[in-house]
């Protein structure tokens, strides 16, 4: 079919602004309009490479056992949280820190705790008991506002919610030399209690992580010039994992959006003929996705960086695009038409639809899972 001298400048246009949309893509998808980020030169070193846990002849054990989990806000990335944790240590490391003068309550920093003034920690007994095993135990009450760090969205809807618990041993406590101590967590007694579901979420899991952390600083206690030195402090993490319902994500936020293009993707079998009817479905789907997007995006927080459902929603702005572009073409060309050549040319109209059709449809079986693995995997 031969192309009009307008047809040829409605499609060089639109295969520019095409061009032009694909690079944005591969620039945005390539991070170079980002701005560089600091880089923390805090860093969690895991077990295998700790050579004072792995060489350390005293430790500590501490456990938690968390009853109440509430008042969660992703917008500030913060949780309350109330239960119990404990401290056990065996005669090795009492001999050790009997001369710190220190009391138990004292030998952890609580490394994700909020507003000090609101929080409590009661110890269950004034003093230290000794078990029957030879080792000591000590136990508290706890109550606060904790923050969550590493929370990802990137996977939203099916993104997981890992909210932790942090300790680490004071740096007044032995970090070096043979009386280094560490810290390990007590896994077969902590756990969780019966109030620590989240309204939106499902309890998923429960874990514990020993790490090391290596801070980007020594505080100030070395007097040393010769270059930068760290400060590496024994950590052990609590965590409660959440993750939104598949079933409600897939029913509340992707069946709409499916139906939406289904319609969508039905309307190049509508006839050509029926130009006002073509013409007017891509608009209106668009403005029905906009619409949905910015209605799921209120229970987010501002976030810099695209969502999964974001990208899925762009492939579907495109998509929209390329159709309303080749209805509008489409119908122009059979407006140009004249009576001896209309059967030919909706015939060849029919054609180019089927083909879009199909084309489309494969291109989002493809980018749309594609856009799933290429997401970054969460930091635990």
């Amino acid at each position: 079919m031969k192309l009009a001298a307008q047809d040829r400048h409605i499609i060089v246009a639109f295969g520019v602004f095409l061009a032009f949309c694909i690079l944005l893509s591969a620039v945005i998808v390539s991070q170079t309009l980002e701005p560089d980020e600091l880089a923390p030169e805090d860093r969690l070193i895991p077990p295998s490479s700790n050579p004072i846990a792995i060489k350390s002849r005293a430790s500590l054990e501490i456990g938690a056992y968390i009853e109440n989990i509430y008042k969660f806000s992703p917008d500030d990335q913060t949780f309350n949280a109330e239960g119990r944790i404990w401290l056990n240590w065996p005669e090795a490391t009492q001999a050790i820190i009997k001369n710190q003068a220190l009391p138990p309550e004292k030998w952890l920093n609580w490394v994700n705790q909020l507003d000090g003034w609101d929080f409590k920690l009661e110890p269950i007994s004034p003093q230290p008991i000794k078990l029957e095993n030879g080792t000591y135990h000590q136990s508290f009450k706890f109550a606060g506002e904790f923050y969550a760090d590493n929370m990802d969205f990137r996977r939203y809807p099916f993104q997981k919610v890992r909210l932790p618990l942090s300790f680490e041993l004071t740096e007044s406590l032995p970090q070096t030399g043979d009386q280094a101590l560490t810290l390990l967590p007590d896994v077969d007694d902590s756990g969780v209690g019966g109030f620590i579901n989240l309204i939106g979420y499902k309890t998923t899991g429960f874990s514990s992580i020993r790490s090391l952390h290596e801070y980007g600083s020594n505080m100030g206690i070395s007097s040393s010039r010769e270059g930068k030195s760290s400060m590496r402090l024994p950590q052990v993490s609590f965590l409660v994992s959440y993750q939104q319902s598949p079933n409600a994500a897939l029913l509340t936020l992707l069946l709409p959006l499916t139906v939406i293009m289904a319609i969508v993707m039905l309307s190049p079998s509508l006839s050509p003929s029926l130009w006002d009817v073509r013409l007017g479905i891509p608009p209106t789907a668009l403005l029905t996705l906009i619409f949905l997007q910015q209605s799921y995006k209120e229970k987010l927080p501002d976030l810099p960086y695209p969502t999964y459902l974001d990208l899925v929603y762009n492939v579907c702005y495109f998509v929209n695009l390329i159709l309303f572009a080749l209805f509008l073409w489409a119908s122009n060309r059979l407006h140009q038409a004249t009576e001896k050549t209309k059967s030919r040319v909706v015939a060849s109209i029919d054609d180019l639809d089927r083909l879009f059709q199909c084309g489309l449809v494969l291109l989002m079986i493809v980018l749309i899972p594609w856009f799933w693995f290429r997401l970054p995997n969460p930091a635990f």
